[in-house]
């Protein structure tokens, strides 16, 4: 148990909350709640894991917390608020990120591009083509525990053979490993994330290479 056991069990409380009374007038009652049990914690915890990272795996990352406020210019769902704690530790010389989720529903961490870059499309599809360390390194993490995120395409793109050995590879734009993090992990998560992230530092430095 670490100085923030009770992120975990304090987000889910106050977003419950929130779920329930998802609107302005209610989040401005309650905002002191939210920045005591959520985001002040949460930035805390941003600042630690960002120097851990810096210190035992030599990877400068910039820590962000994701805005409690929805967009909803282009959603039909017009709720103001998200229900849900998430950050992310982004690598400024690579499209790469560390991920780290709460709500009701889950607790997990990631370690992935959520969307590849544009311009490095052609660069993975062709790495994957050829057999990259990257596809190892994904499933001797798949095979650890870790989820594999579903490629975004539902077919291979051409020039690539629909039965392709790495056709789901293929048709991916972005690629994330995930753990769930069990119930005792959350309570130690300045040890835990850390010794997580470190588990998975083949498939990032995998994945940075083949982005490159």
């Amino acid at each position: 148990m670490d100085g923030f056991h009770d992120l975990v069990s304090g987000s889910r409380g106050f977003f419950a909350q929130l779920a329930a009374n998802n609107d302005r007038a209610w989040f401005a009652d309650h905002k002191a709640d939210y920045e005591a049990r959520v985001k002040r914690p949460a930035e805390l915890l941003l600042d630690d894991i960002a120097a851990t990272l810096s210190r035992d795996l030599n990877v400068a990352t910039k820590p962000k917390l994701y805005r409690v406020h929805r967009d909803v210019r282009f959603s039909k769902d017009k709720t103001p608020y998200n229900t849900h704690l998430h950050m992310q530790w982004s690598m400024p010389d690579a499209p790469v990120c560390y991920l780290f989720g709460a709500s009701a529903e889950y607790c997990k961490l990631g370690v992935g591009a959520m969307v590849f870059p544009k311009d490095a499309i052609a660069t993975w599809r062709a790495r994957v083509d050829e057999g990259a360390d990257v596809v190892e390194a994904a499933a001797a993490l798949q095979a650890a525990g870790w989820e594999m995120s579903e490629p975004e395409l539902k077919r291979v793109p051409a020039p690539y053979a629909p039965d392709h050995p790495q056709a789901e590879h293929l048709k991916r734009k972005g690629l994330i490993l995930w753990h769930d993090l069990s119930e005792d992990e959350a309570q130690s998560l300045t040890t835990v994330m850390p010794a997580r992230f470190t588990e998975a530092d083949g498939f990032r430095r995998a994945l940075v290479s083949a982005l490159a």
